[in-house]
Protein backbone atom coordinates (compact mmCIF):
# COMPACT_ATOMS: atom_id res chain seq x y z
CA UNK A 1 0.00 0.00 0.00
CA UNK A 2 1.35 3.05 -1.51
CA UNK A 3 1.87 6.24 1.48
CA UNK A 4 0.67 9.78 1.03
CA UNK A 5 3.17 12.30 2.37
CA UNK A 6 0.74 12.81 5.26
CA UNK A 7 0.85 9.18 6.30
CA UNK A 8 4.58 9.06 5.57
CA UNK A 9 5.10 12.67 8.19
CA UNK A 10 2.29 10.62 11.00
CA UNK A 11 4.18 7.49 11.04
CA UNK A 12 7.92 9.13 10.31
CA UNK A 13 7.90 12.10 11.72
CA UNK A 14 11.15 14.44 10.75
CA UNK A 15 13.77 14.97 13.67
CA UNK A 16 14.01 17.61 16.00
CA UNK A 17 16.27 20.51 15.04
CA UNK A 18 19.24 21.06 17.62
CA UNK A 19 17.91 24.36 18.50
CA UNK A 20 13.77 24.81 19.12
CA UNK A 21 12.09 27.25 16.61
CA UNK A 22 10.18 28.75 19.15
CA UNK A 23 11.11 30.41 22.73
CA UNK A 24 12.52 28.46 25.67
CA UNK A 25 13.03 29.35 29.37
CA UNK A 26 15.97 29.20 31.50
CA UNK A 27 16.26 27.43 34.74
CA UNK A 28 18.05 28.54 37.60
CA UNK A 29 20.04 26.46 39.95
CA UNK A 30 17.24 26.08 42.50
CA UNK A 31 14.69 25.38 39.73
CA UNK A 32 17.12 22.74 38.49
CA UNK A 33 17.34 21.04 42.31
CA UNK A 34 13.71 21.11 42.79
CA UNK A 35 13.58 19.29 39.21
CA UNK A 36 15.51 16.51 40.64
CA UNK A 37 14.24 16.84 44.11
CA UNK A 38 10.14 16.31 42.71
CA UNK A 39 11.91 13.40 40.77
CA UNK A 40 10.92 15.33 37.25
CA UNK A 41 14.49 14.60 36.67
CA UNK A 42 16.21 11.74 37.84
CA UNK A 43 19.52 11.82 40.30
CA UNK A 44 22.22 10.09 37.46
CA UNK A 45 20.30 11.05 34.57
CA UNK A 46 22.41 11.94 31.76
CA UNK A 47 21.82 16.01 32.28
CA UNK A 48 23.63 18.49 33.48
CA UNK A 49 22.79 22.54 33.92
CA UNK A 50 24.67 24.68 31.76
CA UNK A 51 24.20 28.27 31.65
CA UNK A 52 20.44 27.97 32.47
CA UNK A 53 20.12 25.30 30.32
CA UNK A 54 19.34 21.70 30.71
CA UNK A 55 21.84 19.84 28.79
CA UNK A 56 21.86 16.17 27.57
CA UNK A 57 25.30 14.66 28.54
CA UNK A 58 27.14 13.63 25.65
CA UNK A 59 27.30 9.56 25.32
CA UNK A 60 30.54 8.46 27.04
CA UNK A 61 32.96 5.67 24.90
CA UNK A 62 34.45 3.00 26.12
CA UNK A 63 37.64 4.42 25.80
CA UNK A 64 36.03 8.12 27.61
CA UNK A 65 34.79 5.70 30.62
CA UNK A 66 38.41 3.75 30.44
CA UNK A 67 40.19 7.22 30.92
CA UNK A 68 38.05 8.28 33.21
CA UNK A 69 38.31 5.80 35.77
CA UNK A 70 42.31 6.13 34.99
CA UNK A 71 42.10 9.37 36.07
CA UNK A 72 40.41 8.53 39.17
CA UNK A 73 42.76 5.67 40.42
CA UNK A 74 45.84 8.26 39.52
CA UNK A 75 44.26 11.23 42.17
CA UNK A 76 43.33 8.94 44.71
CA UNK A 77 46.64 7.66 44.79
CA UNK A 78 48.17 10.91 45.07
CA UNK A 79 45.76 12.34 47.38
CA UNK A 80 44.80 9.74 49.68
CA UNK A 81 44.26 11.42 52.84
CA UNK A 82 40.90 13.87 54.29
CA UNK A 83 42.79 17.07 53.33
CA UNK A 84 41.45 16.91 49.69
CA UNK A 85 38.07 14.86 48.12
CA UNK A 86 38.74 13.59 44.73
CA UNK A 87 35.28 13.92 42.50
CA UNK A 88 34.47 11.43 40.05
CA UNK A 89 31.39 12.86 37.68
CA UNK A 90 30.68 14.85 40.99
CA UNK A 91 28.23 17.86 40.74
CA UNK A 92 30.22 21.78 41.24
CA UNK A 93 27.02 24.52 41.44
CA UNK A 94 28.10 27.61 39.93
CA UNK A 95 25.99 30.95 39.82
CA UNK A 96 23.43 29.80 36.70
CA UNK A 97 25.37 26.10 36.09
CA UNK A 98 25.82 22.74 37.54
CA UNK A 99 28.10 20.79 35.34
CA UNK A 100 29.48 17.29 35.95
CA UNK A 101 32.88 17.17 35.02
CA UNK A 102 34.96 14.14 34.90
CA UNK A 103 37.03 14.68 37.66
CA UNK A 104 37.80 17.24 40.26
CA UNK A 105 39.40 18.25 43.15
CA UNK A 106 37.83 19.43 45.90
CA UNK A 107 38.84 20.73 49.37
CA UNK A 108 38.54 18.57 52.23
CA UNK A 109 37.09 17.55 54.92
CA UNK A 110 34.28 15.40 52.65
CA UNK A 111 31.34 16.52 55.79
CA UNK A 112 30.01 19.82 53.99
CA UNK A 113 29.44 17.79 51.28
CA UNK A 114 26.57 15.47 52.44
CA UNK A 115 24.02 18.40 52.26
CA UNK A 116 25.56 20.47 49.32
CA UNK A 117 27.79 19.82 46.29
CA UNK A 118 30.97 21.78 46.17
CA UNK A 119 30.82 25.19 44.94
CA UNK A 120 33.48 27.06 42.77
CA UNK A 121 35.59 28.16 45.85
CA UNK A 122 36.08 24.88 47.23
CA UNK A 123 37.30 23.58 43.88
CA UNK A 124 41.08 23.54 42.75
CA UNK A 125 41.21 21.44 39.67
CA UNK A 126 38.67 19.84 37.41
CA UNK A 127 39.10 17.70 34.55
CA UNK A 128 37.05 16.82 31.51
CA UNK A 129 37.89 13.40 29.71
CA UNK A 130 36.88 14.36 25.75
CA UNK A 131 36.34 12.63 23.05
CA UNK A 132 32.55 13.31 20.74
CA UNK A 133 32.31 16.42 23.76
CA UNK A 134 35.45 18.34 22.40
CA UNK A 135 34.03 21.72 21.61
CA UNK A 136 31.41 21.56 24.70
CA UNK A 137 34.40 21.16 26.57
CA UNK A 138 36.24 23.75 25.15
CA UNK A 139 33.17 25.90 24.63
CA UNK A 140 30.88 26.41 27.33
CA UNK A 141 32.19 24.23 30.18
CA UNK A 142 35.88 26.73 29.69
CA UNK A 143 33.83 29.57 30.41
CA UNK A 144 31.57 28.24 32.92
CA UNK A 145 35.08 27.24 34.88
CA UNK A 146 37.03 30.26 34.14
CA UNK A 147 34.14 32.81 35.15
CA UNK A 148 34.24 30.43 38.74
CA UNK A 149 37.67 31.44 38.68
CA UNK A 150 38.73 27.39 38.80
CA UNK A 151 42.08 27.79 39.21
CA UNK A 152 43.37 24.44 36.67
CA UNK A 153 41.31 23.13 34.25
CA UNK A 154 42.30 19.78 32.16
CA UNK A 155 41.25 18.45 29.35
CA UNK A 156 42.25 15.08 28.59
CA UNK A 157 42.02 15.09 24.72
CA UNK A 158 41.98 11.78 23.58
CA UNK A 159 41.51 11.83 19.87
CA UNK A 160 44.54 14.13 19.51
CA UNK A 161 46.29 11.67 22.50
CA UNK A 162 47.64 14.81 24.77
CA UNK A 163 46.33 16.95 28.06
CA UNK A 164 45.41 20.01 27.79
CA UNK A 165 46.01 22.39 30.80
CA UNK A 166 44.54 25.89 31.44
CA UNK A 167 45.35 28.07 33.93
CA UNK A 168 45.53 31.95 35.45
CA UNK A 169 41.48 32.03 35.23
CA UNK A 170 39.69 35.28 33.85
CA UNK A 171 35.89 36.79 34.63
CA UNK A 172 34.10 39.15 33.38
CA UNK A 173 32.12 39.31 29.60
CA UNK A 174 34.36 37.26 27.88
CA UNK A 175 35.96 34.46 30.49
CA UNK A 176 38.49 32.25 29.29
CA UNK A 177 42.18 31.38 30.76
CA UNK A 178 45.14 33.86 30.25
CA UNK A 179 47.48 30.68 29.89
CA UNK A 180 47.72 26.73 27.86
CA UNK A 181 49.84 24.00 27.94
CA UNK A 182 50.10 20.90 26.26
CA UNK A 183 51.74 17.86 27.68
CA UNK A 184 51.93 14.47 25.20
CA UNK A 185 52.68 11.22 25.98
CA UNK A 186 55.81 10.79 27.17
CA UNK A 187 55.56 14.38 28.85
CA UNK A 188 54.00 14.04 33.06
CA UNK A 189 51.38 17.08 33.43
CA UNK A 190 52.28 18.43 36.82
CA UNK A 191 49.08 18.37 39.52
CA UNK A 192 49.41 21.89 41.09
CA UNK A 193 47.53 22.94 43.55
CA UNK A 194 47.69 26.25 45.59
CA UNK A 195 50.47 27.14 43.39
CA UNK A 196 52.41 24.46 44.37
CA UNK A 197 53.51 21.11 42.04
CA UNK A 198 52.34 17.89 44.56
CA UNK A 199 52.66 15.52 42.30
CA UNK A 200 52.43 14.59 38.44
CA UNK A 201 50.58 12.08 35.93
CA UNK A 202 52.02 10.75 32.88
CA UNK A 203 50.05 11.54 30.17
CA UNK A 204 50.37 8.09 28.89
CA UNK A 205 48.36 6.70 31.82
CA UNK A 206 45.87 8.81 31.52
CA UNK A 207 45.00 8.01 27.62
CA UNK A 208 43.71 4.58 26.87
Amino acid sequence: MKLTPRERRLIDPPRETAVPPFPVRKFSVAEYHKLLEWEILRSGDPYELLRGWIVPKLRRSPRNAASTDRLQHRLRRLFPGDEWVTGIQRSITFRDSEPEPAGSLIRGPDAPYWKRHPRPRDTELVVEVSDDSLERDRGIKLEIYAAGRIPVYWIVNIPARRVEVYTRPRGGKTPGYRHQTTYAPGDAVPVVVGGKTLGTIPVGELLP
